[in-house]
């Protein structure tokens, strides 16, 4: 069984759409770990559409508890400047990745999964060769394996557009923390 990390519904569609219909995968959890969103309002509106989803394709959820206190903190342990420094897809980034990452492996363990993947490796706007290395290297070092999906993000993104209209979902216009919402 597959733990997919789903950052939210729009960015899941087209990897769900390639495992169901194309490696005909029925063995799928979705996992809501995403404590980076901000605000709480937010966070609930993509809960929201993630649950959609997981109905609409009779996929189990997994949903983790919000704590984005430890998000920040984790952040500001392991970079040197203040978080506002940061532009966007910089170092940031990449911690915040590591971070939900790091959960989903937990996660992984803890409910007995052996494979794990996340919808951040196909995303036009992210560093999908960091998300896929480091998911690789946790793996590695936690007995899992990873899945790396080979999809195209500009195809993706355009069947993500396609599908989030079929079945009228949310798409949100920021990746998710306060400071990409600026």
């Amino acid at each position: 069984m597959l733990l997919l990390h789903t950052c939210c519904a729009p960015c899941a569609l087209s990897i769900i759409e390639y495992l169901v219909n194309d490696k005909k995968e029925s063995q799928i959890a979705l996992y809501f770990e995403n404590s980076n969103i901000w605000p709480k309002e937010e966070y609930k509106k993509r809960l929201q559409e993630v649950e959609k989803i997981a109905k609409i394709y009779n996929l189990d959820l997994i949903k983790a508890r919000y704590k984005h206190q430890k998000w920040l903190e984790f952040l500001k342990n392991k970079l040197p400047k203040i978080l506002t420094d940061y532009p966007e897809n910089d170092l940031r980034c990449l911690i915040c990745f590591q971070f939900r990452l790091l959960k989903t492996v937990l996660k992984a363990q803890a409910a007995g999964f052996k494979e794990f993947g996340t919808t951040l490796s196909v995303n036009r706007f992210k560093d999908t060769d960091f998300i896929n290395q480091y998911a690789q290297k946790l793996a590695r070092e936690n007995n899992l394996t990873y899945i790396q999906f080979p999809l195209d993000p500009q195809k993706a993104h355009q069947k993500e557009k396609e599908l989030c209209q079929k079945h009228n979902l949310y798409s949100q216009k920021y990746c998710g923390c306060e400071f990409s919402k600026k």
